[in-house]
């Protein structure tokens, strides 16, 4: 899913259509659109997702930074402790794979 069509759907849940996006952000007509073929400017793209209520991350990969730290957030101390050493085990996995690749 491209930009334009997670743009389209965040539109429409506040009940809004592209062309009534353009108009209250003074773009030319059909320029949203065009978004997937031609990457907006920076501002552009900042003036939408402020508008919308979303990050610039969301429009551009569909994905909130943000929502990791919101599940990590609601982990008391023990449970974290046990995440950060799964995560630890997980790592040196990946190390000794990776030494043996080298080797």
């Amino acid at each position: 899913m491209g930009i334009v069509e997670r743009i389209k759907i965040k539109a429409k849940i506040k009940g809004e259509t592209l062309t009534s996006i353009e108009r209250e952000l003074n773009f030319s007509k059909s320029s949203i659109r065009k978004w997937d073929e031609q990457s907006p400017s920076i501002d552009k793209l900042i003036k939408v997702a402020e508008y919308l209520n979303v990050t610039i991350d969301y429009l551009a990969t569909g994905k909130e930074k943000y929502e990791i730290m919101d599940k990590w957030n609601k982990l008391d101390y023990d449970e974290k402790k046990i995440i950060e050493q799964q995560i630890d085990t997980i790592i040196a996995i990946k190390e000794r794979k990776q030494g043996k690749l080298s080797s």
